[in-house]
C-alpha cells in the first residue's frame, strides 16, 4: 500500500512529470505513477530527478547515498516526513532573502568591466543617441564630467531637454545639449544631422546607443521593420551623415552598442524587413548582429583614416529597454537585484570611447571593457559587405 504522505500527487510535484518508478523496497510490489503526456519530462525524471531523490531520502535515513539505491528509501522516510517538509518550507522562506542580500556581490561579480581612463575631453564634441535615459544617459554624463561638449540626440526632446538640465547641474558644464533624433523616421535623422553640421566644427565621439527591444510587428516611417530600421538603419544613415566630419576631427571614434543577444541573429536578406517571418526578440537578435558586422565593414573602410569604430556588450542592464515586453518587464522586475546598473553597464561605451591606445583594436567587440568572442555570422566578411550594400540601397546612399 501507498503511505498516504508518499501518494502520487506529492511524488509528482517531487518528479514533475510524474513518470514511471519503482519506489517499493519489494521488488514484487512495485507500484507507478501515471505516465506523462510528456515523454521528454518522463526521461528527465527518470535519469535526473530521481537519482536526485534518491541521494536526498538515502541520506535523511543514514543510508548510503548512491544513484542505484532502490527508491524504496522513499517508503521509509514517512516518519520524517513533517520533519523534511518543515525544512523545505524554511528553505524556500529564506531563499528570497538570501538573494537579496547577495545581490550585490552577484551584480559586482557580473558587472566586473569599469573604465579606468582619466582622459579629460576639453574642447571635444561627443554626440549620444538615446541619452535621455539608461546607459546614454548615464555615458552622456560622463562624457560631460570630463569636458565635452555633448549632445544628446533624443527622440522625446522635452526629456532629453530635462535631462541635459540635469547634467549641467550634476557636472557644472553647461555645454550639454538636446536636439530631436528619431532614429524611425529618415527626415528626422537628417534633420537633426543638418543641425549638427551647421551648429558644430568638428565631432570627435559618436556613440550611437539607442535601440529599441522586442517590439510588437511595426514598420518605421521609411517602411523598415523597427528593430532593423531603427537599431541598425538608423544609426548607419546617421554615421554616413555625420562621417566627413568625424575624419575631419580625427583622431575620432564611433562606438555601436549591440547586445550578447547577436549570437541568435542571423541576417535574412530575403526577408530583413520580417515580411515572411516575424518573432519580436529574434528581430531584436538580427538588429543586434546588423550591429557588430556593421561596425566591422566601417572599420575596414576606414582603416588609416583616423576613425576608429567598436561594438560593445553593455551587459543585462536594469533599464526601460524591455518596455514593449510585458514578459521580459516582468523578469526585469523579477531579476533587477543581479542585473547592472546603468552607470556600470554605460562602463563599456565609455572604455572604447575614451581609452588611449584601443586604435590597434579597430573593429573589435568589446564586453565589460575587454576584447569579446563574437558569433561566426559576425564574423563573416561576405555578409559584413553584402550587409553594408544593401543598407545603402535600403537608404538611398550611393554605393563605393
Amino acid at each position: 500500500m501507498i503511505p498516504k504522505a508518499l501518494d502520487p500527487s506529492w511524488l509528482r510535484i517531487c518528479c514533475v512529470s510524474g513518470a514511471r518508478f519503482n519506489f517499493s523496497p519489494h521488488p514484487g510490489r512495485a507500484r507507478s505513477l501515471p505516465v506523462s503526456p510528456c515523454p521528454a519530462l518522463d526521461y528527465i525524471s527518470q535519469k535526473a530527478l530521481l537519482p536526485a531523490l534518491s541521494y536526498f531520502t538515502g541520506a535523511c535515513l543514514g543510508r548510503e547515498a548512491s544513484p542505484r539505491a532502490p527508491l524504496g528509501h522513499l517508503a521509509q522516510l514517512e516518519p520524517h516526513l513533517p520533519h523534511c517538509k518543515m525544512i523545505g518550507v524554511l528553505l524556500l522562506l529564506f531563499l528570497p532573502f538570501l538573494l537579496y542580500i547577495s545581490a550585490p556581490q552577484i551584480r559586482k561579480m557580473l558587472s566586473s568591466g569599469v573604465c579606468t581612463s582619466t582622459v579629460q575631453l576639453p574642447g571635444k564634441v561627443a554626440v549620444v543617441t538615446g541619452a535621455n535615459t539608461g546607459i546614454g544617459k548615464e555615458t552622456a554624463k560622463e562624457l560631460a564630467k570630463r569636458g565635452a561638449r555633448v549632445y544628446l540626440a533624443c527622440r522625446d526632446v522635452q526629456k532629453g531637454e530635462l535631462v541635459a538640465r540635469e547634467i549641467q547641474t550634476m557636472t557644472g558644464n553647461q555645454e550639454v545639449l538636446a536636439r530631436k533624433l528619431d532614429l524611425a523616421d529618415t527626415k528626422s535623422i537628417r534633420t537633426f544631422a543638418e543641425g549638427f553640421l551647421a551648429e558644430e566644427k568638428h565631432l570627435h565621439i559618436l556613440i550611437n546607443n539607442a535601440g529599441v527591444m522586442m517590439c510588437p510587428y511595426s514598420k518605421t516611417a521609411d517602411g523598415f521593420e523597427m528593430h532593423m530600421g531603427v537599431n541598425h538603419l538608423g544609426h548607419f544613415l546617421l554615421t554616413h551623415l555625420l562621417l566627413e566630419k568625424l575624419k575631419e576631427s580625427a583622431p575620432s571614434r564611433v562606438v555601436n552598442v549591440s547586445s550578447l543577444a547577436h549570437h541568435l541573429g542571423r541576417i535574412h536578406f530575403h526577408n530583413l524587413q520580417g515580411e515572411k517571418f516575424y518573432h519580436a526578440g529574434l528581430a531584436y537578435c538580427h538588429s543586434k548582429l546588423a550591429n557588430i558586422l556593421f561596425t566591422k565593414e566601417l572599420a575596414r573602410r576606414l582603416k588609416g583614416s583616423g576613425v576608429t569604430a567598436y561594438s560593445v556588450h553593455p551587459g543585462t542592464v536594469n533599464s526601460d529597454l524591455v518596455r514593449h515586453s510585458s514578459v521580459m518587464r516582468f523578469f526585469w522586475l523579477l531579476f533587477s537585484f543581479f542585473f547592472k546598473t546603468p552607470q556600470q553597464g554605460a562602463q563599456t561605451s565609455l572604455y572604447c570611447a575614451l581609452t588611449e591606445g584601443l586604435e590597434i583594436l579597430n573593429g573589435n567587440h568589446f564586453s565589460d571593457c575587454h576584447v569579446a568572442w563574437v558569433s561566426a555570422q559576425a564574423r563573416n566578411e561576405t555578409v559584413a559587405r553584402r550587409l553594408w550594400d544593401v543598407s545603402c540601397d535600403l537608404l538611398g546612399i550611393p554605393m563605393d
